[in-house]
C-alpha cells in the first residue's frame, strides 16, 4: 500500500455542492479553486493555506441564475478576470465587476442542451473560452442540429477563434477536452445517455476515434490522452494511452493487472471496475487510478459488509501497478470522493467539510 504525505486542510462547508451541479474544483487556475454558484453569482475560493483561515473567496462574479445553478466545468479565467455564469439555455460572460460583455446560447435543443465551459490561457495570450455552442447551420449544410457537438473558442471580445465539431447526435449529450500545453485541444471525450467515446483532434478537427471508452486525462507533456473501457478480452476494464499524433494506441494497465498488485488489502472489492470519473494524471508516467465497485447485496449478506470497498485509488507508474493509496482512517470515514489530480505530484480528495490535498515522498 502507498501512504500519501497530507499537505493542506482546507476547512469549508461547500464541499456539499460537490457533485450536485452548483460546486466544483477547478484545476485550470494557477492554483486549485473551490468554485461555488449561488443564485447571487459565482464565487472562487482559492484552496490554500491562506485561503483556508478566511470565507472571503478571491474573487466574486454576480449574477443571478436563471433555473438550475449549473456551472460549467472551468467557468472563471485563471486570472480571475472573467466567469461564465452558466444557465438552463445560455451562457453569460461577465467581468469582475459585473458587467455582461456578451451573452449566447447553450447547444442543443430547448430541454436538452450540452453545457461545456473551458477557461484557457496560452503562454503571451489573454485568457480565452471554450464553449459547446449550436452547431453552424451553413457548415451544418442543412443537416439535423442535434446530430453533432461544437466547440467554439472564443475571445473575451466574443470573437470565435476556432471551432471543432464532433459527429454525435442523441439525447443526454455531455462533453469534456483534453487540451495540450499550448491550450489546443489534444482529444474530445463524450457522453451519449451512459455509452462513453473519445476523439482524437487533429489538425482538420476531430477524427478517428475510440467507442466505448471514456477519456480520462491528456498528459501534460501533450503526448497523448488515456481512456478507460472494456478490454479486448471483455472479460475486465482497462487504461489505455493513445497518441496525439498518429493511431498508435497501448494498454496502460488492465483492472485485473491493478487488483492484483495489494492481494493482501483489506478489504477487498468484490467485483471493481475503473473508473472514468475519477483521476488523472499526476505527472507524465504516473497515473491515479479511481477503481469502483458497485454494491452487490447478495455478496455482502453472504460475506459481510467489511468485504465491500465501494471505491479505492491506485497509482500506476509506467504501466506498472504500485498499489493502492492508503489515507488516514481519520481523513476519509466513508466512501472516497472522486481524485482531482494537478499534473504536479499532487492531487485533491473531500470528505465532510474538508478538501485534503495530496502528495508523494518519491
Amino acid at each position: 500500500m502507498i501512504r500519501p504525505r497530507l499537505l493542506l486542510v482546507y476547512r469549508t462547508k461547500n464541499t456539499r455542492l460537490l457533485g450536485s451541479g452548483a460546486g466544483v474544483i477547478d484545476r485550470t487556475g494557477p492554483v486549485p479553486r473551490l468554485l461555488v454558484r449561488t443564485e447571487q453569482g459565482l464565487a472562487a475560493h482559492d484552496i490554500t493555506a491562506e485561503g483556508a483561515r478566511s470565507a472571503d473567496p478571491a474573487a466574486f462574479f454576480a449574477g443571478r441564475a436563471r433555473g438550475r445553478p449549473i456551472i460549467g466545468t472551468g467557468p472563471v479565467a485563471p486570472d480571475l478576470s472573467h466567469a461564465v455564469l452558466v444557465d438552463e439555455t445560455s451562457y453569460r460572460l461577465v467581468s469582475r465587476d459585473g458587467t455582461l460583455l456578451w451573452e449566447r446560447p447553450c447547444a442543443g435543443p430547448a430541454g436538452n442542451p450540452v453545457r461545456y465551459v473551458r477557461w484557457v490561457k496560452p503562454a503571451g495570450a489573454e485568457p480565452r473560452v471554450w464553449l459547446a455552442v449550436p452547431p453552424d447551420p451553413a457548415a451544418a449544410g442543412g443537416a439535423d442540429p442535434r446530430g453533432a457537438v461544437d466547440l467554439a473558442l472564443l475571445s473575451v471580445a466574443g470573437d470565435e477563434l476556432d471551432r471543432l465539431t464532433v459527429p454525435v447526435g442523441g439525447r443526454q449529450r455531455s462533453v469534456d477536452l483534453a487540451l495540450r500545453p499550448d491550450a489546443r485541444p489534444l482529444a474530445v471525450g463524450l457522453r451519449v445517455a451512459a455509452r462513453a467515446m473519445t476523439f482524437r483532434v487533429g489538425p482538420g478537427g476531430a477524427v478517428s476515434h475510440a467507442a466505448d471508452r471514456a477519456l480520462l486525462d491528456g498528459d501534460p507533456s501533450g503526448s497523448g490522452f488515456v481512456t478507460i473501457g472494456p478490454s479486448d478480452s471483455g472479460d475486465t476494464t482497462d487504461v489505455r494511452w493513445h497518441s496525439a499524433r498518429g493511431k498508435d494506441t497501448a494498454t496502460v494497465v488492465t483492472c485485473a493487472d491493478v487488483f492484483a498488485s495489494e492481494q493482501q488489502s483489506e478489504p477487498v472489492h468484490i467485483a471493481p471496475y475503473l473508473s472514468g470519473g475519477s483521476g488523472g494524471h499526476l505527472s507524465d508516467d504516473l497515473l491515479l487510478l479511481g477503481l469502483e465497485d458497485d454494491y452487490d447485496e447478495i455478496e455482502t449478506e453472504l460475506f459481510g459488509a467489511e468485504r465491500w470497498r465501494p471505491s479505492s485509488h491506485w497509482l500506476v507508474s509506467s504501466g506498472r501497478p504500485l498499489g493502492m493509496v492508503a489515507y488516514p482512517e481519520e481523513s476519509h470515514l466513508d466512501d472516497l470522493t472522486p481524485a482531482v489530480p494537478f499534473g504536479d505530484g499532487t492531487w485533491l480528495t473531500h470528505g465532510r467539510d474538508v478538501i485534503y490535498r495530496w502528495g508523494l515522498d518519491r
